[in-house]
């Protein structure tokens, strides 16, 4: 089950974790133990920027996965994955760098690289790549991508 809820942003959540523990995670726990009970056994949240302070929240009301980890804080991939790790996680490349140079591209993957060897994580840009990326910049980036998917991927 996809879950789109958007409820942070850059530089964090938009709700306390407060608000979080007290108004959303009863209504998550229930829908979630209401989807196990029926055999579903994973449980995707869409929520951008910072939400590092409200994933424990996420994970104990059953969550399996958040989608699309932008980098941003203290929400990457490698901190999420040393913090939580048995989250599985989608996105964590920043789409706007990807243009930037090859070496930016080479710098980007090397995290990418850490934490594809410890499972649990399908990477690819955080959102739709921008338009001003050209085809060669984005098939530089997709090709090495490919080939540390096709090395580590489980």
């Amino acid at each position: 089950v996809h879950i789109w809820e958007d409820i942070s942003y850059g530089s964090g959540s938009m709700i306390s974790p407060q608000i979080m523990k007290e108004f959303m995670f009863p209504y998550y726990k229930r829908f979630i133990q209401f989807l196990k009970a029926r055999g579903v056994k994973h449980f995707i949240v869409d929520t951008d920027g910072d939400c590092f302070d409200i994933i424990p929240f996420f994970i104990k009301a059953g969550v399996t996965a958040l989608f699309p980890i932008e980098k941003s804080g203290k929400t990457n991939i490698r901190n999420i994955r040393k913090h939580f790790p048995r989250l599985g996680m989608m996105g964590g490349i920043p789409k706007e760098e990807i243009g930037q140079s090859k070496e930016m591209v080479n710098q980007l993957l090397i995290e990418v690289e850490e934490v594809l060897k410890t499972g649990g994580y399908i990477p690819f840009a955080d959102h739709s790549i921008p338009p001003e990326i050209s085809f060669e910049e984005f098939s530089y980036y997709r090709n090495l991508l490919n080939q540390l998917i096709d090395k580590l991927g489980q």
